[in-house]
């Protein structure tokens, strides 16, 4: 759970996020302290008051007692206590009622606020009490109590204005934290793409020179790495070409001496063979029959290995490239590994495609096919294999542009993503590299494995394509 709310956010976003924590945190302990202010200063407020009410009204008792007018205190008192701030005046009757003179006409208890209730109890000090007697027995004597509702209510603007505050400037504060971390980071979202164009094998990726000094740095050094790899990546690429091309000479000079040197010897070996059972044939006896019978032998023997050597011959050298149809090759190829693994079916679609394309992307596309239905019945112990063969019209950012595209799909067992591929499978992806293609090879465990092969091709002059395509002129690799 956290790795998914926290660690899988972006970096800015976390920063974000821990940014309006902090500020968040110290807008509360700044609540904290503000309240105990207001309380402290409350209070203070409170005691001052009533002191200065406490005197007031003693020295306003005695020039009413002077002037005998002690007893309309109800009417004399309010109009000479009404300036006096946080305090609330009572007289206590020989009755015993209480008679609010000041302030006129407010209630019993905490006079309303405009604070809400919470703030209220926070900071609302106890309430203090003074009395000043009128008669030397102390009877009706009256009752000045503290009244906090204005002070709180100050307070309570006075905290609702710095919130307010506040909130427009953290609110500001983040806005442009956000643009700025997003122009900062930018450069490491770039650094991100370069990797996945690095790990899809797009060396030549560059990235800009970042204005920040530490991310600077390692831009250059994204670009110095990129730099090696796609030097390496040439000398990998030429080695691989150099290793394909003895691969074909050494198969072509194999091909030549099964040819001309085996293909004869077969030959002459059938034909004594069959001059031997012929004059044995002539012949009475038993002996003639036992000669006949091995000289019968040894032309069966003869035919077995004229077989496994034109099937040599076809794995060494498909047939004389550029006179034979590429369909043609393909389709033979997928009929005689069919007829060599039963157990497995082969479908083969192969399209509307030139006769040629030229001897190395013919080669490229013969060998994908050959190595890639080898694979799926070796290793991946496929039941179905489909091969798909044609020559498509893909359009991308800088125009459009014909391809051979070759895609081999089996339900074998599949490959795991992160295992290495064997030699024969990177030889298959640097062969097709080689003539300016791209191969790749997507395994799902359990499910079968896809090659997907894409060759880009050009028009080629004073050649034509079989009469189904004569429209279309044949392209080959540049």
């Amino acid at each position: 759970m956290l790795q998914k709310l926290w660690y899988d956010r972006p970096v800015r976003t976390q920063l974000i996020v821990v940014v309006a924590a902090i500020n968040l945190f110290a807008a509360l302990m700044a609540g904290v302290v503000a309240i105990l202010n207001t309380r402290t200063a409350t209070k203070a407020e409170m005691e001052s008051s009533l002191e200065v009410a406490e005197r007031f009204v003693d020295v306003t008792l005695r020039d009413l007692a002077r002037q005998g007018k002690l007893d309309n205190l109800d009417e004399e008192l309010p109009p000479l206590l009404r300036h006096l701030r946080h305090v609330r005046i009572m007289f206590l009757s020989d009755s015993g009622q209480l008679a609010i003179i000041s302030p006129k006409g407010a209630t019993a208890g905490v006079k309303g606020t405009q604070a809400p209730g919470w703030f209220v109890s926070l900071v609302h000090p106890e309430i203090a009490q003074r009395k000043v007697r009128l008669l030397p027995d102390g009877s009706h004597p009256v009752i000045i109590l503290g009244e906090p509702s204005d002070e709180i209510s100050e307070a309570w603007q006075d905290f609702l204005s710095l919130a307010l505050i506040w909130s427009a400037i953290n609110a500001i504060v983040l806005v442009v934290l956000y643009i700025v971390l997003g122009r900062v980071l930018d450069p490491l979202a770039s650094l991100s793409r370069g990797m996945h164009q690095l790990e899809g094998g797009e060396y030549w990726a560059r990235l800009p020179s970042a204005k920040v000094k530490e991310v600077a740095v390692i831009t250059d050094r994204f670009n110095m790495l990129a730099s090696a790899l796609d030097v390496t990546r040439k000398e990998n690429e030429s080695l691989y070409q150099q290793l394909i091309n003895v691969q074909e000479a050494e198969r072509r000079e194999i091909a030549n001496e099964l040819h001309d040197e085996a293909g004869a010897c077969l030959f002459g070996i059938a034909a004594n063979a069959s001059s031997i059972q012929t004059t044995a044939g002539q012949l009475d006896g038993d002996r003639a029959t036992r000669i006949s019978s091995r000289a019968g032998e040894i032309l069966s023997i003869a035919e077995r290995l004229k077989v496994m050597n034109r099937g040599l011959l076809k794995k060494l050298r498909p047939g004389p490239l550029g006179q034979v149809k590429l369909a043609d090759l393909i389709v033979e190829l997928t009929a005689g590994l069919q007829s060599q693994h039963p157990d497995t079916q082969i479908n083969a679609a192969v399209g509307s495609v030139a006769k040629s394309y030229g001897e190395s992307v013919d080669l490229a596309i013969y060998r994908c096919v050959q190595e890639a239905i080898t694979n799926a019945i070796r290793h991946g112990h496929a039941e179905n294999i489909d091969v798909d063969l044609d020559e498509v019209q893909i359009a991308n950012g800088t125009g459009d542009y014909r391809a051979v595209r070759l895609t081999i799909a089996d339900d074998g067992e599949g490959m795991e993503p992160n295992k290495a591929k064997g030699f024969g499978l990177t030889t298959m992806t640097e062969r097709v590299r080689s003539v300016g293609g791209t191969c790749v090879i997507e395994g799902i465990p359990s499910k079968g494995t896809t090659v997907r092969v894409e060759i880009p091709i050009k028009q080629k002059k004073n050649e034509t394509t079989a009469p189904a395509r004569a429209q279309e002129s044949v392209r080959e690799l540049s």
